[in-house]
């Protein structure tokens, strides 16, 4: 009997010793697991500050990004301000540069003479057309309406032959701006007759000079020895 009491007891010693054991090994499971939380736990924050900063970082410099092209549109804009207004005063000085060089060269060429008269009977001031330029420099005379168009300030000199049917009258004047200036009258008994005139004018750019019959006229032409003309030249600016 107290044998079998004896062996009872070392039973319950070595399950209690077992449970003892069995005790100490779920703590120390216990223990690793909540060190192995806590680990991955610092690396989860960690990675989360990490995270953080790079984000603060990008910005800062998508900020500094964005201020630095702001200043660039801002500078190319006012150099290009100062450029285009730079040009402009170049090209103006040059240009004003080339109008005093062409002054102080000299009187420009502007020149034409003109023949053929369109109408050989005319009506009271009508305007004389000659239909053919011979030169004309400057394209001051207008072979159409037989009128020259100043294309520069000047004084001109303004010639003009006109001849006169058989036993008929030519009746002509130059016209300076619809103002009459040089005129006559051409008449020949029984013959073909022809004179010629002239007038000086000191023209302002745009201003108008034709010839002009102020009373009914019966003009005389040959492709030969008898022509009509009309010219004109700028003498001094």
């Amino acid at each position: 009997m107290i044998r079998m009491e004896i062996a009872m007891e070392q039973q319950q010693q070595r399950v209690n010793d077992a449970l003892e054991k069995m005790s100490q090994t779920v703590e120390l499971f216990k223990l690793e697991a909540i060190k192995k939380e806590n680990q991955m736990l610092d690396r989860i924050r960690d990675a989360l500050e990490s995270a953080n900063a790079t984000m603060v970082n990008f910005y800062k410099r998508t900020s500094l990004l964005e201020d630095n092209l702001k200043n660039a549109v801002d500078d190319f804009d006012y150099d290009s301000k100062l450029l285009s207004s730079t040009l402009t005063q170049n090209v103006s000085e040059a240009i004003g540069y080339l109008h005093t060089l062409e002054e102080k060269a000299g009187t420009p060429t502007i020149a034409f003479e003109a023949k053929v008269l369109k109408d050989l009977s005319v009506s009271p001031k009508t305007t004389l057309v000659f239909t053919e330029a011979v030169f004309n420099h400057g394209n001051g005379y207008d072979v159409k309406t037989g009128v020259f168009t100043c294309p520069l300030n000047g004084t001109y000199l303004f010639t003009s032959h006109l001849c006169s049917n058989y036993n008929s009258f030519v009746c002509y004047s130059f016209v300076v701006d619809k103002i009459m200036h040089t005129s006559g009258r051409l008449y020949v008994k029984n013959d073909y007759h022809c004179t010629s005139i002239d007038v000086i004018a000191i023209l302002k750019d745009a201003s108008k000079v034709w010839v002009q019959s102020y009373a009914s006229s019966n003009f005389y032409q040959e492709s030969t020895n008898w022509l009509n003309t009309f010219s004109g030249v700028l003498l001094h600016r």
